[in-house]
């Protein structure tokens, strides 16, 4: 073990003392780093562009709320935030369920639960869901937010939104039922395409990760055509140009999902396995969401739009510069290529 980790007193492994002086070193570090930060935004933070004290012409009070009225391209967004509470309340029951296997507590009225819903099914699905309500929340906050700023809903834009949805609906029903199918091992020698890949967090068959690529694509192409309206307006880091660079960075780094079959060796497949999780999801996702709730805080008048736009490219620097390294520890530990 690297750097006599884990610790183990039988084994000799101990902290090293180069381990405490860099530990010891790093924390101090990230307080200095902190207080530095902390002193620049009291030092110019006026000058980012955030609003001052008695500014409220534009702040999301409730007259402007009430005077709100959502165009018919936004309200095509809410079956997404609907179907998103819906499977957060599936995720929460799975993962009760998964509990159940361990805690037994229905053995006391006789029901096993484990014997009809086994944790290999209910723990893939509370995993599954996850990315499911956020999947939809992301597409309908993102159509919402980006059509407030057209002036005219560019043709067979609201079809398309229709078509994404019922792609989307495909690819969660198939994904669950496949999950529950192929883990009880009715599908065959079709489990890998249509049931369980066996694979943590794409558990999804490959077909359905297929539907899942091509939910992203379609979201892709209504992103473009939103942002395309505005795409000559201000300079290349506006925020709409923010949330098309995360969609396609989304699309594209998903690709890596679909290297591991069931002959791949097991470094590889795990290695793209982990990228789709840590590359994809806890890179570029946080880019994504970072973009979306500055959008939302301009709308609500809290930042300036120059103010928003400048704080989503730091925090992107911030993600994909020290964020990217910082993921890397995984190849320290688990020894990856």
């Amino acid at each position: 073990y690297t750097h006599n980790w884990p610790y183990d007193e039988l084994a000799g492994n101990r902290p090293s003392a180069p381990i405490m002086m860099w530990s010891v070193a790093a924390a101090l570090g990230l307080i200095v780093a902190l207080g530095v930060v902390l002193f620049l935004h009291g030092r110019y933070g006026s000058l980012a562009g955030w609003r001052q004290a008695g500014d409220e012409t534009r702040l999301a009070c409730m007259a402007r709320m009430d005077a709100f009225q959502p165009t018919p391209l936004q309200r095509a967004t809410y079956k997404f935030f609907a179907t998103a509470a819906l499977l957060f309340l599936l995720q929460i029951i799975a993962g009760v369920l998964t509990l159940g296997d361990f805690l037994q507590f229905t053995h006391g009225m006789g029901i096993d639960l484990a014997e009809v819903l086994p944790i290999t099914i209910v723990r893939a699905w509370h995993l599954q869901l996850a990315l499911m309500w956020i999947s939809a929340c992301w597409v309908g906050a993102s159509v919402f937010v980006l059509s407030v700023a057209q002036r005219e809903t560019p043709k067979g834009l609201h079809r398309e939104v229709n078509l994404l949805f019922g792609m989307f609906v495909v690819w969660v029903a198939g994904t669950l039922v496949g999950i529950a199918v192929g883990s009880k091992g009715l599908l065959g020698e079709y489990w890998n395409l249509l049931g369980n890949q066996g694979w943590e967090f794409v558990e999804m068959g490959k077909l359905w990760q297929g539907v899942l690529f091509v939910v992203f694509a379609l979201w892709l192409r209504v992103v473009t055509r939103l942002a395309r309206v505005v795409w000559h307006e201000g300079d290349a880091w506006t925020l709409p140009k923010w949330l098309l660079y995360a969609v396609a960075s989304v699309l594209v780094l998903f690709i890596s999902g679909f290297v591991a079959r069931p002959e791949t060796n097991f470094v590889v497949a795990d290695f793209w396995r982990w990228a789709v999780i840590h590359m994809w999801v806890e890179a570029f996702f946080e880019v994504f969401t970072t973009a979306l709730l500055a959008y939302f805080m301009v709308l609500m008048g809290f930042v300036s739009h120059a103010a928003a736009s400048r704080i989503v490219y730091l925090a992107t620097l911030l993600f994909l510069g020290s964020g990217l390294l910082g993921i890397s520890h995984n190849f320290y530990w688990i020894a990856k290529p």
